[in-house]
């Protein structure tokens, strides 16, 4: 028995009755709790930020997860062997990491940003994901922007057989101006070129919802039209990056697109419980997956 079992029902079903009353619901068992959950990858660097980062898988799992996602291991001196041996005592799996990537503007930084693809795909297998994020899109002084995507089109081109050979997702991240500023890949347009050039089986996108809506909106249509580019897909309302239901968008009726559009992960939550209320975003959670469950 892992310690994700070991915590016993009563605080997930405690999880449950909160949820149920966010969510005007009958009360939830602890099974019914978990399966609702499973849909979603709690982000262990946003949440739980009143606990020790190591503290934050259990956590995690105490509140109904079974999977969670976390961003850098080499350049944080984080050893994936030890981040592993916390999903495996916590009993949650990891559905997606951030691998380490030089400023891609650059023409001059292949050799290092292939050899930081090899120990991320190595870092992957040893956690059981297949998926990492690519960034390194940050403006550099003095190269264009029509530069800096070709030189970083290229990079990622020269990498796509590592990650081939891995069978391992290089999920490249868009941003929004308004929350990242000094970048020159945001929302779909250009990221769904350079995946279509690469065309590569490997090399998709991690659309994040949240910076989708705060660049370009038409969130519905885009998924439509750009499913076949999509490996990993994250979410937080907009404009302040909390829980779905505390801002803009209607999540129920996007992700019923996302997963009409054939994506079937879990769904990452990037996001910053509202007012520090835990056990409300964890609702809130649920109460979408309620609502998702009726609809799909």
């Amino acid at each position: 028995m892992n310690r994700r079992e070991a915590f016993g029902a009563a605080a997930v079903a405690a999880a449950g009755l909160t949820a149920c009353s966010a969510s005007s619901s009958v009360d939830l068992s602890e099974s019914q709790t978990r399966k609702l959950l499973s849909g979603f990858a709690l982000n262990v660097e946003s949440w739980y930020a009143d606990i020790p980062f190591e503290a934050r898988f259990d956590k995690a799992a105490e509140d109904g997860f079974s999977h969670v996602e976390f961003w850098f291991i080499d350049s944080w001196d984080r050893k994936a062997s030890e981040l592993a041996k916390l999903a495996t005592d916590a009993g949650v799996q990891i559905a997606q990491i951030v691998g380490d990537a030089p400023a891609l503007a650059r023409p001059d930084v292949r050799t290092e940003f292939l050899e930081n693809c090899k120990r991320a795909v190595e870092n992957a297998q040893l956690l059981g994901t297949e998926i990492v994020t690519i960034t390194g899109h940050q403006d550099v002084d003095g190269i264009s922007k029509s530069d800096s995507l070709k030189s970083y089109r290229d990079h990622l081109a020269a990498a796509a057989p590592i990650f081939e050979d891995a069978e391992t997702y290089a999920a490249i991240e868009p941003f929004n101006p308004y929350d990242h500023p000094g970048h020159f890949i945001y929302g779909s347009a250009e990221a769904v070129e350079i995946v279509t050039a690469i065309n590569s089986p490997y090399v998709k996108l991690n659309w994040d919802l949240f910076h989708m809506q705060r660049h370009e909106g038409e969130l519905i249509g885009n998924l439509k039209r750009h499913a076949q580019t999509i490996c990993y897909v994250q979410i937080a309302d907009t404009p302040d990056r909390a829980q779905p239901g505390t801002g803009d968008v209607n999540y129920a009726n996007v992700l019923k697109q996302v997963r009409a559009g054939g994506y079937n992960r879990p769904i990452g939550l990037e996001l910053w419980a509202k007012d520090k209320d835990y056990d409300q975003a964890v609702s809130d959670v649920v109460g979408l997956a309620q609502t998702l469950e009726k609809i799909v």
